[in-house]
């Protein structure tokens, strides 16, 4: 019994946090949304360019590489894959440049 009434009391302290920091809370400006989303995809593509690169590298590796096209065609997909996710990541870094400023 002292239990619910414990975990009534931490969920009741907890909905009136929530409803404190909804009605302290600002709408952020444009401008703070677009550099969160920013650094947030920024984020995301080093994530997805480490992971495929390590992902790929440890096939290579391991010998357990399955690829269904032949050599030069299954390295030209990789390296076309590789320079497209450089390319965004590069575009993300340069439209980033001015958030220190």
């Amino acid at each position: 019994m002292n239990a619910s009434g414990g975990f009534v009391r931490k969920l009741a302290n907890w909905w009136n946090n929530v409803k404190w920091i909804f009605k302290v809370a600002k709408k952020p400006s444009r401008s703070n949304y677009m550099i969160v989303l920013k650094l947030g995809s920024l984020i995301v593509a080093i994530l997805g360019v480490y992971s495929f690169i390590f992902n790929i590298a440890g096939s290579y590796l391991m010998g357990q590489a399955s690829f269904p096209l032949p050599y030069p065609l299954n390295l030209i997909v990789i390296l076309s894959v590789v320079v497209i996710l450089a390319i965004v990541l590069i575009v993300v870094i340069l439209s980033t440049r001015s958030l220190g400023r």
